[in-house]
């Protein structure tokens, strides 16, 4: 090996470490950068688990009929107005987070919540094949329970800024009661109570996106939808929420968002057929836990 390609291949060493130190040097601060933003951001950006427990303060409209009626007939029933439920029931929330892999999260959901009230009908009113005459007192109640099941994955995360896209499934579980005196003939009246159930699954695809400005605050939204015809269900699923969550302790949070579940379409099942339109909105107030 003469001289020349030995002085020529030290200047290629030479410039190699040269220009991978400055490599390093520039990107030190781009990786201290990085780094400073993931520690300065709410838990629920960076931890595996996180818990929800707390209250919808909804505003609830429910309309619904059951085939089966007099001549066939089909008569919605709005359950606010018509039969004095409350309008504004209050429902249990509880959420559980988990962010299982790099990109791969789930979350479980569920809200539920029953209602009963007593009146003196106004105008005369068809459910099943019954009728209940106008002065009758009659009973009527309502329960409703949805559990939401979310698989997302994140396709953009900038530190502060965080978009999942995802798919899942609602289980919704409904039932509703009517008891009080009927028209059996044009004189003959008895006592009666009718029940109504259905329990279905309603998938839907829905996307996520949150953003953390400092330490200590998240905000989010996110949206579900779907519509479809799936044997015991035809119609569409709304579920939209948005809200902040401010970090208080190590491992505690408090949370207010605002939220609209909806769900509106015709229900074939043994032991409804009819059609269902129930919706609820308002606030969701809850404390979080994260780990």
């Amino acid at each position: 090996m003469n001289s020349r390609d030995h002085g020529t291949r030290k200047r290629v060493k030479r410039f190699t470490a040269v220009t991978l130190a400055y490599s390093i040097a520039m990107c030190s601060p781009l990786v201290a950068a990085e780094t400073a933003i993931i520690d300065d951001v709410h838990p629920i950006m960076s931890d595996k688990y996180w818990v929800n427990v707390g209250g919808f303060f909804a505003a609830r409209d429910l309309d619904a009929s059951v085939a089966g009626g007099v001549d066939d007939a089909n008569i919605v029933i709005d359950f606010e107005s018509d039969m004095g439920l409350d309008d504004k029931p209050d429902l249990f929330v509880a959420e559980f987070g988990w962010q299982f892999s790099e990109k791969w999260g789930l979350s479980l959901q569920n809200f539920h919540a029953g209602r009963s009230a007593t009146k003196i009908l106004e105008e005369t009113i068809e459910w099943e094949d019954l009728v209940f005459n106008a002065g009758a007192e009659i009973s009527a109640a309502t329960k409703i329970s949805v559990t939401r099941l979310f698989f997302s994955r994140r396709f953009w995360d900038g530190g502060r800024h965080s978009l999942r896209l995802g798919a899942g499934v609602h289980l919704f579980k409904t039932a509703a009661m009517l008891s009080g005196e009927v028209t059996l003939d044009d004189v003959t009246t008895e006592y009666v109570t009718s029940n109504v159930s259905a329990s279905f699954p309603v998938p839907d695809i829905g996307v996520w996106y949150r953003y953390s400005p400092s330490a200590r605050w998240l905000l989010y939204s996110r949206l579900d939808w779907f519509s479809a015809d799936l044997g015991d269900f035809a119609g569409t699923i709304w579920n939209f929420a948005a809200g902040a969550n401010l970090q208080i302790t190590e491992h505690l949070g408090i949370g207010l968002s605002y939220q609209l579940f909806e769900l509106d379409g015709t229900l074939r099942e043994e032991h409804w057929r009819g059609s269902f339109r129930t919706r609820l909105t308002g606030p969701n107030l809850h404390i979080t836990g994260f780990w």
